[in-house]
């Protein structure tokens, strides 16, 4: 994008993915993984989930080469062959999980998707890879109910927008939340009809540190999925709240995506899940994403926590642990009536 910095359109660029795979090489992780390239999405696939609209006018703007189609989402010069095989990757990764070729599998691609709406992308995404991979999913035979679990900084919007009214689709939202300056990802939504109780905002406090993520792990993720028993589990799979991350405001670092790879790897053995597929959201220090996605990887093989170079000393606010924990206590006050 034609932006210096610190716009943060800037920080979205191939840096990330070049970066973070080279180190992944390097580290040796991914010689127990199967290797392939993501094919190009077709728009029908993309059309599962978002209207007529969208998809032209993300077509349109891809053919002008510039031009701004949502909030922080500018169109560039092959915009959308770009978007079809970020959304190809999440698409091949679930046909890989739901065949049995792999248990889980992670799309390491971009742009990432979880703010596109059914109508509107924004926030760096333009079509929404993990609900497209999920709305797709939901069409095999044996899959009838889908867990996502989104760990990116920002509250997953458009993913709980597309499945807000969808009872076979259960959203578990952890994210940094501005208590002064309220907007969407309030744990209050919790999704509509009989849908109700299948929308979950985990709606922490800026800075907050590993200890509050583990908090929601164990006291409303592992809870929430044991009820739910999804036959498959998605991931969107986003790393700004890496304490280095120069778009996110948390304090947590590879050790906590080290525990969410060995978790879901739990939950898949314990809910009997086909599996997990991973789609890449955001991240957007290169040297930072890296480190962390090898930690979700060896949490997925099974492996002990890696001890990685950003796992420093940091002070911990006990003020904003202990409100953290109530911001728990109000999550499950509010979700547990509907399990």
């Amino acid at each position: 994008m034609p932006f210096p910095k610190p716009h943060l359109e800037a920080f979205e660029s191939p840096l990330r993915t070049q970066i973070s795979e080279r180190y992944l090489d390097q580290s040796g992780v991914l010689q127990d993984t199967i290797r392939v390239k993501a094919p190009k999405a077709k728009l029908e696939d993309v059309r599962l989930v978002h209207s007529a609209y969208l998809v032209e006018t993300v077509e349109l703007m891809s053919d002008i080469g510039s031009g701004q189609l949502g909030e922080s989402s500018y169109a560039s010069p092959d915009l959308l062959r770009t978007a079809l095989l970020s959304v190809g990757g999440a698409l091949r990764g679930t046909e890989m999980v739901v065949s049995g070729e792999v248990k889980h599998a992670f799309s390491l691609m971009r742009p990432p998707g979880h703010h596109a709406t059914s109508s509107n992308p924004m926030g760096l995404c333009y079509f929404n890879n993990v609900a497209i991979a999920t709305r797709q999913v939901l069409r095999n035979n044996g899959i009838n109910k889908v867990s996502i679990i989104d760990f990116d900084d920002h509250h997953g919007n458009g993913t709980s927008e597309i499945f807000y009214t969808d009872e076979n689709v259960q959203l578990i939202s952890v994210h940094e939340y501005d208590y002064e300056n309220f907007g969407l990802g309030h744990y209050a939504e919790i999704g509509y009809g009989n849908a109700k109780g299948t929308n979950i905002n985990i709606p922490l406090l800026e800075t907050s540190s590993n200890v509050s993520y583990e908090t929601t792990i164990d006291r409303v993720m592992g809870p929430a999925l044991t009820k739910f028993k999804p036959d498959i589990i998605m991931v969107s799979a986003g790393y700004d709240a890496h304490y280095a991350d120069p778009v996110g405001n948390m304090d947590v670092d590879s050790q906590i995506f080290w525990r969410f790879g060995s978790f879901v790897r739990e939950m898949v053995k314990a809910t009997g899940a086909k599996g997990s597929i991973w789609v890449l959201e955001g991240g957007y220090n290169p040297f930072s994403l890296g480190l962390s996605i090898r930690a979700s990887l060896e949490g997925l093989f099974g492996k002990d926590v890696p001890k990685l170079e950003d796992q420093i000393e940091r002070e911990e606010y006990q003020q904003i642990i202990d409100a953290n924990n109530e911001v728990v206590e109000k999550v499950i006050e509010t979700i547990e009536p509907h399990w």
